[in-house]
């Protein structure tokens, strides 16, 4: 999940993950976790029945625009479901409080979520 302060306020909020895969019916609910004061974080995800789990692992971002802020940080990570499947990942910050990504598995099913701070 992630950039550095959205991260360090992850403990004390929590953050609530959505996404979908193209090949899964519905949609993915889950969590964000903070990672290091680096940056990046780990998100997981999970379908209805709870048959399908996904563990997103996000690198700290590669790519900062402003620096001292989180706004238009970019960065990549994997994310790895129970079924087997390997989706490499881009992540964008879309505020210091929230971020959305998206990739593709080796099969071409591709995955998008996004993270946002709880209110």
């Amino acid at each position: 999940m992630l950039v550095v302060p959205l991260l360090l306020g992850a403990c004390a909020f929590g953050y609530q993950a959505r996404g979908s895969l193209s090949d899964v019916p519905g949609e993915l609910r889950g969590k964000g976790y903070p990672g290091n004061t680096a940056g990046g974080g780990r998100f997981v995800l999970a379908d209805r029945e709870g048959r399908l789990q996904c563990d997103g692992q996000l690198s700290p971002p590669d790519v900062s625009p402003v620096p001292g802020s989180c706004d238009g940080e970019r960065g990549s990570g994997t994310v790895r479901c129970s079924d087997g499947r390997e989706v490499p990942v881009r992540w964008q910050a879309m505020t210091c409080r929230s971020f959305e990504g998206s990739g593709e598995d080796k099969f071409g099913n591709r995955l998008i979520f996004r993270v946002d701070r709880r209110n």
